[in-house]
C-alpha cells in the first residue's frame, strides 16, 4: 500500500472519528443540557412577566429534520420552560415545528425558513405570543407580517440576530433573550438558576433596546 493510499485511508479515519465524538458529544446523553434547562426556566419568567402572568401562549420549536442531533437542546428548554410555568395562568395552546435553514458558520444558533412566521401567525391570531425557540429567518419576514393589533406578541429565545434589535425599537417584537458577549457580565458564577440566567443571558424588550450593552 503507497503512501497515497495510506494518507487517503487516514483522513477517512480521522473524519469518521470526528463524527462519531460530534454525535457523542451533541447527544442527550454527552451534551450537558444544564445551560439549556437555565435557558427554559428563564424564558419563562421574563415571557409572564411580558404577559403580566396569564396569557394563550404557542410555543415554537424547530422542525430539525436531517439536523435531529440538534433536537435536544430546544427539547431541554421547552421542558424546562413548561415545568416554569405551571401554578401560572399562561396557557399553552399548541407546540408547533418550523422548517429551519441548514446551520452556518454565518450565524450563531438556529434560524426558520423565510415564510415560516407567517404562517405560524395566521394559524394562531388568536394566541397572546408566539415563543419561538427557533430564530427568525430575516427582518423582513417579520416587518410584512406584523398584525394591526399587535397580537400574537412575538418572544425570541436564544438564536439572537443583530436586526432584533430594530425590531424591538419598532415594537415588531417584544422580547428577545440574547446571549452575552463572553465576560460581558460582571455577574459572579453562580448556582441558582436565575442568577446563572441572568449572567449568561441579556433581557432586550422595546423599553431597555437602546440603553442594553
Amino acid at each position: 500500500m503507497n503512501k497515497r493510499v495510506l494518507s487517503v485511508v487516514a483522513l477517512i479515519s480521522l473524519i469518521g472519528v470526528s463524527w462519531v465524538f460530534l454525535y457523542r458529544t451533541v447527544t442527550s446523553s454527552g451534551l450537558d443540557l444544564d445551560p439549556y434547562v437555565v435557558l427554559g426556566q428563564g424564558a419563562a419568567r421574563e415571557t409572564s412577566k411580558a404577559l403580566r402572568g396569564s396569557g394563550r401562549i404557542v410555543i415554537v420549536d424547530a422542525s430539525f429534520g436531517e439536523f435531529k442531533i440538534l433536537a435536544p437542546t430546544t427539547s431541554a428548554q421547552i421542558r424546562a420552560f413548561k415545568k416554569a410555568i405551571r401554578g401560572t395562568d399562561l396557557k399553552v395552546v399548541a407546540v408547533e415545528e418550523a422548517s429551519i435553514d441548514p446551520p452556518s458558520m454565518s450565524r450563531t444558533g438556529i434560524f426558520m425558513r423565510p415564510k415560516e412566521l407567517s404562517k405560524l401567525l395566521a394559524k394562531h391570531s388568536g394566541a397572546d405570543a408566539l415563543v419561538l425557540f427557533v430564530g427568525l429567518a430575516n427582518r423582513e419576514d417579520v416587518v410584512a407580517t406584523r398584525s394591526s393589533n399587535g397580537k400574537p406578541q412575538i418572544m425570541m429565545v436564544g438564536n439572537f440576530d443583530p436586526f432584533y434589535r430594530n425590531l424591538l425599537a419598532a415594537r415588531a417584537i417584544h422580547l428577545a433573550i440574547a446571549p452575552r458577549v463572553q465576560g460581558d457580565s460582571q455577574t459572579p458564577l453562580s448556582h441558582e438558576s436565575q442568577d446563572e440566567f441572568e449572567r449568561q443571558h441579556l433581557v432586550l424588550t422595546p423599553e431597555n433596546v437602546k440603553e442594553a450593552p
